[in-house]
């Protein structure tokens, strides 16, 4: 078994999900609200469940991969 705690307090992380608005307004005011009614949408830049390790150190993960891990941390 992998321990994933060590695998995350040693390095940086980051994470290779997008979120965009579906819809948006001009005005601030009132895309806050359009965000809320219409949502966004995730882009993933890389499969999910993999973990890779960079030249510099550096994990690149989805966000439900590192949600994932962060709930098997927990746990143990």
């Amino acid at each position: 078994m992998t321990d994933y705690y060590s695998l995350l307090t040693g390095y940086p992380i980051y994470i290779a999900t997008q979120e965009f608005q579906r819809r948006k307004h001009r005005k601030k005011r009132i895309n806050k609200k359009w965000r809320k009614r219409y949502g966004t949408v995730e882009l993933n830049s890389m499969p999910h469940g993999e973990v890779i390790i960079m030249d510099n150190r550096v994990l690149c993960m989805t966000k439900r991969t590192f949600e994932q891990i962060r709930k098997i941390e927990s746990e143990g």
